[in-house]
């Protein structure tokens, strides 16, 4: 199971934009989510401060970092240069999110408004604007203008001062782990206390400094990532169903440590239908194979990063948001080609493949994999023609793919395996 720490935070919040960047960092270390939680610094019955700016210091004093320098300082981060709207309200925007939450994707919601505000300067608190940044990822654009309209959420968003305080909140960002709360600390401080409300469990150091070959020039270096039960099946229920439930936690820590290290992640479009539409992999170029054209286009997999669809000159599939076309083959996905354009057009050297096992088993037939991640799961599913970690036709005896052991790691009952092709 995943652990979620709340955070109460406000988008208009300096520190809240470094509290979402730490929250991302836990993200990928931890493997950890977030329920951001609704908090007003200004609402409307709190005027705006007149406070007057402060004296300068003597001319012969050397400067003094505040707090917030130092956080920065301490996290490495550098503000973006936006111009951002002065005075805005965020009670709209929260409304927003709140809603959001109803469709399960409020996640992905909170960073597009981060972002919209503070690399972009956008108004986030104006409905149409809100309507257009969460296009893609909410569904009923309808439902989430009738939601900021009628305050339908006015009572989950907790407004300063009273009732923040009252609540416990006295500063934003506030992370609530383990039960503890951490307001306004550096990354250290935060990372600490995961690792202590988690327990620290062995083995995740595992894959956190992963390094690999150089790639050839012709293609990427290329490695597959996937979890599957003893009996080498890939799916805990029916194929269009979730596998979340297939790997721990620890698992998941794990897939996002080798997403990290990926320059590009490729993925069938039926492995992005069956998982859910808020995974958002931490690789910044993604890519759907699809032989039909049929992708899921609310899918946060296309909505962060560079998104692109792969697929043959005679699929029918057009460019759609900002995800665009790669087109390979001209009845069928050219595989060769297609990974020879990544690396020689957009200098792609490390590939990250995360199924299904039919896309699997074709580039591993094509001798086109350099290394294997496996995790196997202690279940056993059972069954006739269900997927395994790759399917496809039979390879002859004498052209068996060999593979050398790399790594092998026991924690709790999952067993991580690292493969490399032997030439």
């Amino acid at each position: 199971m995943v652990v979620t720490i709340p955070v109460a935070h406000d988008f208009i919040c300096p520190w809240c934009w470094v509290g979402l960047l730490q929250a991302r960092r836990l993200e990928r270390e931890f493997g950890v989510s977030f329920e951001w939680l609704s908090y007003e610094l200004i609402p409307d019955a709190l005027e705006w401060s007149t406070s007057t700016p402060a004296s300068p210091p003597p001319a012969n004093k050397a400067p003094t970092p505040s707090r917030f320098d130092l956080i920065k300082a301490a996290d490495g981060v550098v503000m973006p240069a936006a111009e951002r709207p002065k005075q805005m309200r965020t009670h709209n925007a929260h409304e927003a999110v709140e809603y959001a939450k109803t469709e399960g994707v409020a996640d992905a919601l909170v960073e597009r408004l981060y972002r919209a505000l503070w690399e972009d300067g956008e108004t986030i608190n104006d409905p149409v604007v809100l309507r257009r940044l969460a296009a893609g990822i909410v569904m009923d654009l309808d439902a989430l203008d009738d939601a900021i309209r009628n305050r339908r959420f006015e009572d989950k968003i907790i407004g300063f001062d009273e009732d923040a305080y009252a609540s416990g909140v006295y500063n934003v960002p506030t992370f609530f782990i383990g039960g503890e709360k951490y307001a306004e600390q550096p990354y250290v401080v935060l990372r600490q206390a995961v690792k202590n409300a988690l327990g620290a469990p062995e083995g995740t150091s595992l894959y956190s400094d992963l390094a690999f070959p150089a790639a050839p020039v012709d293609r990427p270096y290329t490695f597959i990532n996937m979890v599957t039960t003893i009996d080498g099946k890939s799916v805990s229920g029916t194929r269009d169903e979730s596998v979340s439930d297939l790997g721990s936690k620890i698992d998941r820590l794990l897939m996002r440590r080798i997403e990290s290290a990926a320059d590009a992640i490729m993925t069938g479009a039926q492995t992005i239908r069956a998982t859910s539409p808020a995974w958002d992999p931490m690789s910044p170029r993604r890519i759907a194979v699809t032989r039909s054209g049929d992708v899921p286009q609310h899918a946060a997999f296309f909505e962060c990063g560079e998104s692109y669809v792969a697929a043959c000159e005679s699929a029918a599939v057009e460019p759609f948001g900002q995800t665009q076309v790669l087109r390979a083959g001209r009845d069928s996905l050219d595989f060769p080609l297609l990974l020879s354009r990544l690396r020689k057009e957009m200098g792609v050297e490390r590939l990250l493949v995360s199924g299904g096992s039919e896309l699997n088993a074709e580039l591993l037939r094509l001798d086109l994999v350099d290394e294997l991640f496996w995790t196997v799961a202690p279940k056993v599913k059972l069954g006739h023609g269900l997927p395994t970690y790759a399917g496809g036709d039979p390879l002859p005896r004498e052209a068996l793919l060999r593979f050398e052991l790399m790594s092998e790691q026991v924690i709790g009952d999952e067993l991580f395996l690292r493969y490399r092709r032997r030439r």
